[in-house]
């Protein structure tokens, strides 16, 4: 089934009164997850600053749960005057293909608002494995077929994602050592227990600063500014096509007018232009991009094509 997200061109006629008057009280921007991940730590520098821009108190509430999908269903559900907003990730394009129930329909349900980063996972190793890049450890797979594992944080979660879609583009057997959070996952790396893990790289960089890992490439197609000194799969390893980025965008109920979308998105696009937050979200590994609903839905249905497909060939379903 080809799932896109709505834009702003389909979304019902803009109710004027509602666009004069956002906002009239505190604004919330629900993350689907815990407080210190990156979502939660993305969303906390664009909200505190969102609050000075448009005159009312911007706060995160956390609704961690199902992969992002309670946050999700929540911001559906709410009034849609542009006073309850969804910071999304990857999570909104897979769900669709991983769950085989869902409280909610992204696609239908939600309207993007705009970009606001992108954040690689990066491929970390415990510095005793052997292998100092990305093409030596994928020849040391390929001559051990299921003797490395990796750990996650779960089926479907970025960091499996990553590395599945890195397996079968290398055709190498690496085994999944699912855990219940992606800090226990990388956390175990660092203490030796699993080989390697794909975390996001805001979540390594201290780790691998510190030296407690090593970093073998970025997810990304490009390089990122965060840490530009570690490649790409696609380069480290000879792997062109590989992209695996993770993205953060803004996401309102998909009648919020269309008025008050671009409002929103015009008060996102200052601030992570701000030096401040662009200095926050740099030191979290983050690309800034700012971009409107239309590039945000556009980027959300190439990466729904692209795990659409793993997912399928994998077998995934959860229920």
């Amino acid at each position: 089934m080809r799932r896109t997200f709505i834009t702003l061109a389909l979304l019902l006629p803009a109710a004027g009164a509602a666009a004069q008057t956002f906002p009239n009280r505190p604004v919330r921007i629900l993350v689907g997850f815990t407080p210190g991940t990156t979502t939660d730590i993305i969303a906390r520098i664009v909200a505190a600053r969102m609050g000075e821009t448009l005159g009312q108190q911007v706060v995160v509430e956390n609704m961690p749960g199902v992969s992002g999908n309670l946050a999700g269903a929540a911001a559906a559900r709410a009034q849609p005057d542009g006073h309850t907003l969804l910071l999304g990730g990857t999570s909104l394009i897979v769900s669709p293909y991983l769950y085989r129930k869902l409280p909610y329909n992204p696609p239908r349900d939600l309207a993007p608002v705009g970009l606001i980063a992108t954040v690689p996972n990066v491929l970390v190793v415990h510095p005793s494995l052997p292998a100092r890049d990305l093409k030596a450890l994928i020849a040391m797979a390929r001559s051990s077929p299921g003797k490395l594992d990796y750990s996650s944080s779960g089926k479907g979660s970025a960091g499996h994602l990553s590395m599945e879609l890195l397996k079968s583009m290398a055709g190498v057997d690496i085994v999944e050592v699912p855990y219940k959070s992606s800090a226990q996952a990388l956390s175990d790396v660092v203490g030796g227990q699993v080989a390697m893990n794909f975390p996001s790289l805001s979540a390594a960089l201290p780790q691998i600063r510190g030296g407690r890992v090593r970093a073998l490439a970025v997810s990304g197609s490009q390089r990122s500014g965060g840490a530009p000194e570690i490649p790409t799969v696609a380069e480290a390893g000879g792997l062109p096509g590989y992209e695996a980025n993770g993205w953060y965008g803004l996401f309102a109920p998909s009648a919020t007018p269309r008025e008050v979308m671009l409002r929103v998105h015009a008060e996102m696009a200052k601030v992570v232009r701000m030096d401040d937050v662009r200095q926050r979200l740099g030191a979290q590994g983050a690309d800034i991009v700012g971009s409107g609903p239309d590039e945000l839905a556009q980027a959300l249905k190439g990466a729904g094509e692209r795990w659409g497909k793993l997912i399928r060939q994998l077998g995934l379903q959860l229920d």
